[in-house]
């Protein structure tokens, strides 16, 4: 007999979260039907009745766990003041999106290599919301104060996308020297960024660009793992 939760058709979305689980407990290997299906307790046979085979519903499990990822982003732009002067504030905002995408690669290295694995298929759905229009948003929002030049924006997203993920990168695969002190990778990477987009170190003066974001609402407690501070 069918099991009666999945009389409404929310088996997809429930094997979407189990895949999500089992991405963040241990990375894209976990992410198989037959261990999907026993999380359900349903047959792979009904797993196959919401997705054409396994490389789509891997490709949803991606889009999930990149959107976690933006939405830590978005939570650690807005947290910045809003009575900072408006450039100060446009570059505390970029800055903190970088920080929050290095702390997420540093705290959930398994979801984070999950969210860019390669795929087979496209996923069923745009990302909602989408790292790379969060990182858009505060590169405009540099240009809209003066704080970068309008040219620049036809580089900016690459030179700044690349930077901070291999970085992260490097966080999630523990490749870097483990003596490092707390803050090193982090300002570094984001000062760089900011030096090689021609925009200004933010005021000493102001609060401190935060370094890490709570975890995305509804979404389990995070792994232990050495955080950026």
């Amino acid at each position: 007999m069918a099991d009666p939760r999945y009389h409404h058709g929310n088996l997809r979305a429930a094997l979407l979260d189990a895949g999500f689980a089992l991405a963040r407990a241990g990375g894209p290997l976990r992410l198989q039907v037959r261990e999907l299906a026993a999380a359900e307790s349903v047959s792979p046979s009904a797993v196959y009745r919401h997705f054409p085979d396994l490389a789509h519903l891997r490709a949803d499990v991606a889009r999930l766990a990149r959107e976690a990822l933006a939405r830590e982003m978005q939570t650690a732009a807005d947290a910045i003041p809003s009575d900072l002067v408006a450039g100060e504030r446009a570059i505390r905002r970029f800055q903190a999106i970088g920080a929050a995408y290095l702390a997420f690669a540093a705290r959930e290295p398994q979801l984070f290599d999950t969210a860019f694995m390669a795929t087979e298929a496209p996923p069923s759905c745009e990302d909602a919301p989408s790292a790379w229009e969060v990182l858009l948003d505060a590169l405009q929002q540099l240009v809209a104060t003066g704080e970068m030049a309008p040219a620049r924006l036809a580089d900016a997203p690459l030179i700044a996308w690349s930077s901070v993920h291999g970085a992260a990168s490097m966080l999630a695969g523990n490749l870097l020297p483990a003596d490092l002190p707390d803050g090193v990778v982090r300002t570094a990477v984001l000062d760089g960024v900011l030096r090689a987009l021609g925009v200004r170190a933010p005021d000493s003066r102001a609060p401190n660009t935060p370094s890490a974001v709570p975890a995305a609402s509804g979404s389990a407690p995070l792994a232990s793992r050495a955080t950026l501070q």
